[in-house]
């Protein structure tokens, strides 16, 4: 959320920082913060979905918010954003896998005014789109009174929640931070997932850390923007020899709607196509270009189409 008021980012800029354990703000020595044209991002995501969250948790006839639209999270880190709201969802199907390598993995990019007004949300990896391991997230915020709309938060207080840093600068995530599971293959990620961090200290309410400490971030934030403001997401350590963006890749997928049957052109090798859900579970797989989806219930899909170098990306619908 970020309300477009002057008065509001001089109040969310009156905090001092350096206090806590972890990194400190963008800028700042020490800090971790990954600046949007660092050399160690090789790529950016190019698809994601949003379950958007309501505007205020203790008031849902308000509704959700509206602000952006998954395309917004596409690409570079630019400052145009789509809002998650209040424990909104961005599910986001990697073009390209990535792998456990050494430091950082991935940056999560949001737009938070200077380094203090942040909103915060929790990471998932998944190396099959069904089982999600979250990082292990640390809140040592002080969480016995209720840090306002346009409240601040001192990054030092801060570890491995996405909005940790500013506008053009990424909060970096590093797979060997999550405990090794026989159900998460880190040579092979292929979902993230990023869920907002609702704030609110209320019993009812509140979310916590992996210390069991409350999340306390500015709310409530009520508007068409609240929420956490996912911008882009770079990708450190990737699997495979290159990275096409989806705009540069010759893709045909016909027809689209779907009713029974499509086809898949592109100029590579296909090595598997595989159909997921909304909810990023695979429902089909095959290595035919000329896909039967006769079984399937109307919906909207992602098809991931696998080559021997690259992994794409398309939605598609059937009615």
């Amino acid at each position: 959320m970020k309300y477009c008021l002057y008065i509001a980012l001089l109040i969310s800029l009156s905090i001092g920082y350096g206090q806590g354990i972890y990194p400190p703000a963008a800028g700042v020595s020490g800090t971790t913060a990954i600046h949007k044209d660092s050399s160690l991002i090789v790529s950016w995501v190019y698809a994601c979905e949003i379950s958007r969250g309501y505007l205020r948790i203790d008031s849902t006839h308000l509704g959700k918010t509206n602000s952006g639209d998954s395309t917004n999270s596409f690409g570079k880190a630019n400052g145009t954003t789509v809002s998650l709201g209040d424990s909104g969802v961005a599910l986001i199907f990697l073009n390209q896998f990535i792998h456990n390598g050494i430091g950082a993995d991935f940056a999560v990019f949001e737009n938070g005014f200077g380094s203090g007004f942040l909103e915060l949300a929790f990471v998932e990896v998944s190396s099959d789109g069904i089982h999600f391991f979250r990082f292990p997230a640390f809140s040592n915020t002080q969480d016995t009174a209720q840090i306002g709309t346009f409240g601040s938060l001192d990054p030092t207080e801060i570890h491995n929640l996405a909005g940790k840093y500013e506008v053009n600068y990424g909060t970096p995530f590093d797979l060997d931070e999550i405990p090794n599971d026989s159900l998460l293959d880190k040579s092979n990620i292929t979902h993230i997932k990023i869920t907002d961090v609702i704030g609110n200290i209320a019993p009812e309410f509140a979310q916590y850390d992996s210390q069991g400490n409350k999340i306390n971030d500015p709310w409530p934030t009520p508007f068409a923007t609240g929420g956490f403001d996912l911008d882009a997401i770079g990708l450190i350590h990737v699997n495979g020899i290159s990275f096409l963006p989806e705009n540069e890749v010759e893709i045909s997928i016909y027809p689209n709607p779907i009713f029974d049957v499509f086809n898949i052109e592109i100029d590579k090798k296909i090595k598997q196509i595989e159909l997921l859900s909304l909810e990023g579970k695979i429902v089909k797989k095959t290595t035919n270009s000329r896909v039967n989806v006769s079984e399937l219930p109307s919906g909207v899909y992602f098809v991931r189409i696998i080559t021997n170098s690259e992994t794409y990306v398309r939605k598609v619908v059937k009615k």
